[in-house]
């Protein structure tokens, strides 16, 4: 079966090492997600190396957030955006900065329904391209980071900027609220929510929006451990997928960077840096096992019902299991590869 795997971060110095692992899981095509840095020369720079593998790397640029208080700000990002596409770039990532970092000159944060920001989600929509527009994060990032914390074993250390616990800053709802408000403000437009639309342990919610905005669509990137869940999160993430085949698309979120690669662990695993030690073990040949391992576990989870025991994904401190959906095959396709290729323009 053919496989897009929709969300990846590729830093252009790691490719060989990306497609080592694609050949090694089957992967055909690659959705790479620039570190905000995707526009412009450094943009052009970047896809001249990614074509040097035709065909396999599709790639999302940025818009340069670091000039949002400039005046025209949108207006000048979308004339970008235009001369981007030209380049070759395929589709744009937004970052979760967008409502819980980037402040306005009085101090306040900006809304990600920001009217001023129209230009940019018009442009998308214009140019045809998909918006990959990652808001809000799990619920319980807002939540004490203790035992009953599904996220307490990462909360910490290099992830402890993740913690939005009393920090002051808005909440799941609002922020989903106001990304939802900007994807109805603009049907024209593709969104594609990262992580289930930041609303994995909440389905039901997932599904409202889904029914509410035909222009909305999901990746399940860095959330099988939540859907698979043995019980209730299981069942209910089996009819989830199948209910909405035609909306979720494949993505495993796999990152080949400079401060993950050296560690030898795939960066989703989200270990600390200094918790696997490499024991003499070449640091790039550890990433490739590691990171086909992750892939696989994806693949199974989607492809069986096998019980996945200490699943490739550090997110407790009490460990936990997961349990394969075992999707039908037709159903399978459309996640894989149908929905994104459909989506995402390829060349």
């Amino acid at each position: 079966m053919r496989i897009i795997d929709a969300h990846t971060h590729v830093l252009p110095q790691y490719v060989d090492l990306a497609v080592r692992v694609m050949d090694r899981t089957g992967v055909e095509k690659t959705v790479t997600l620039e570190w905000h840095d995707g526009f412009g020369e450094s943009l052009r720079e970047h896809l001249a190396i990614f074509n040097r593998y035709p065909g396999r790397f599709i790639v999302f640029g940025n818009v340069d957030f670091r000039r949002i208080n400039e005046p025209k700000f949108a207006e000048q990002a979308a004339e970008q955006m235009a001369r981007d596409v030209d380049a070759g770039m395929r589709g744009i990532k937004v970052y979760k900065a967008l409502g819980l970092d980037y402040r306005q000159e009085n101090g306040e944060y900006w809304r990600i329904n920001d009217p001023r920001l129209d230009p940019i989600w018009a442009k998308a929509g214009e140019l045809g391209i998909p918006i990959l527009l990652h808001v809000a994060d799990p619920r319980q990032f807002w939540q004490p980071v203790n035992e009953l914390n599904f996220w307490d074993g990462v909360l910490y250390g290099e992830y402890s900027w993740w913690t939005y616990y009393r920090a002051g800053r808005a909440g799941v709802e609002e922020l989903l609220g106001e990304r939802n408000e900007v994807i109805l403000r603009h049907p024209k437009t593709i969104f594609i929510c990262p992580h289930v639309g930041s609303n994995s342990e909440a389905l039901d919610i997932a599904a409202d929006d889904l029914d509410a905005l035909p222009n909305l669509y999901y990746d399940i990137s860095a959330r099988i451990p939540i859907l698979g869940l043995p019980g209730r999160r299981q069942r209910h993430g089996r009819e989830f997928l199948l209910e909405y085949q035609d909306r979720i698309l494949y993505g495993t979120d796999l990152i080949y960077d400079d401060t993950n690669v050296p560690t030898g662990v795939q960066a989703q695993e989200l270990y600390q840096p200094y918790e696997i030690p490499l024991d003499g073990a070449d640091p790039v040949e550890r990433y490739v096992e590691t990171s086909v391992e992750f892939v696989n576990c994806h693949l199974e989870f989607l492809r069986t019902d096998h019980v996945q025991e200490n699943p490739p994904f550090k997110r407790n401190t009490k460990g936990f299991r997961i349990i394969g959906l075992n999707l039908p095959v037709e159903v399978n396709e459309k996640i894989l590869y149908k929905n994104a290729e459909r989506l995402i323009p390829q060349a």
